[in-house]
């Protein structure tokens, strides 16, 4: 008889923790780009990649990651990502390496890009917007991570094959706008240079990974400690900034919220019962 009320309590419940599984679904793309072929190589975006994607494993996401990839493999990244976004309801998106902005759109650079001339906008490179739509269309909140506004030689190759257009050629990457939901968190402020660092990480990737380890805050608290660890690193040259249009706070660590609202709740009661005694 047991037996048979067990079998029955698990046919019950398989629907509600499939559906318990299926809406804590967080995927993440973590791309590190350091060694270009046509041009010296960075050295720490590969790191950078391995600790983060390491970080965001721990934390419970299916993690994407890909590194020193080419135009070919960067779109085939993108694409395993995105099939598995189905079902997401948080994604990130992480990418160290460099990038660029045109006309106030921003590229990444895969590593067998050459961008000798102006068709390299278009078949050797990616936009962010890309990523970012197919991220917006299917999950609730998203969070894209820049560490791309490294010093880009590459650049000057565009600057000559667009010729009296190569002043639409901006420095480090553009201010970009988050869609609802969105979160884009980038290394330094727009138009500047970020550095690439001379320990294993980035300064940016380095503070970024302290905070999520040791601190159990939302996002938008946890990118303060960020900020102000990298202002010191570099001497106040270098300030990361986001774009934020969160509907709510994001978490990276899985039960950080309900640790948060339990101890609003005692604090709520204890007042409570303080006012009942007054």
């Amino acid at each position: 008889m047991f037996n048979g009320i067990r079998i029955f309590l698990a046919i019950v419940c398989m629907p509600f923790l499939a559906t318990f599984a299926f809406a804590n679904k967080r995927t993440a793309l973590v791309i590190g780009n350091s060694l270009y072929a046509h041009a010296t190589p960075l050295a720490n975006p590969k790191n950078d990649a391995v600790a983060v994607a390491a970080t965001l494993r721990d934390f419970g996401f299916t993690v994407v990651e890909a590194h020193d990839t080419s135009r070919r493999a960067l779109e085939t990244a993108i694409v395993k990502f995105n099939q598995e976004l189905d079902g997401t309801t948080s994604s990130v998106f992480f990418y160290a390496g460099h990038g660029l902005q045109v006309d106030g759109i921003n590229y990444l650079v895969p590593v067998d890009a050459k961008l000798e001339t102006a068709a390299s906008l278009d078949f050797e490179l990616i936009k962010l917007d890309v990523i970012q739509k197919g991220m917006e269309a299917r999950s609730l909140s998203n969070i894209l991570i820049l560490d791309a506004c490294r010093n880009n030689p590459l650049a000057r190759n565009l600057a000559r094959s667009l010729g009296t257009r190569s002043s639409t050629i901006g420095r480090g990457l553009a201010s970009q706008e988050a869609g609802v939901g969105t979160l884009i968190s980038f290394s330094t402020q727009p138009g500047n240079v970020a550095l690439d660092g001379v320990g294993n990480n980035s300064p940016f990737t380095e503070a970024l990974v302290k905070h999520l380890r040791s601190a159990s805050d939302d996002i938008s608290t946890l990118l303060i400690g960020v900020r102000n660890d990298v202002r010191l690193a570099t001497q106040g040259a270098q300030v990361p900034w986001e774009h934020s249009s969160l509907t709510a706070k994001f978490y990276f660590k899985e039960g950080a919220a309900k640790s948060e609202n339990a101890n609003a709740t005692r604090l709520s009661n204890r007042a409570m019962a303080t006012d009942a005694e007054r």
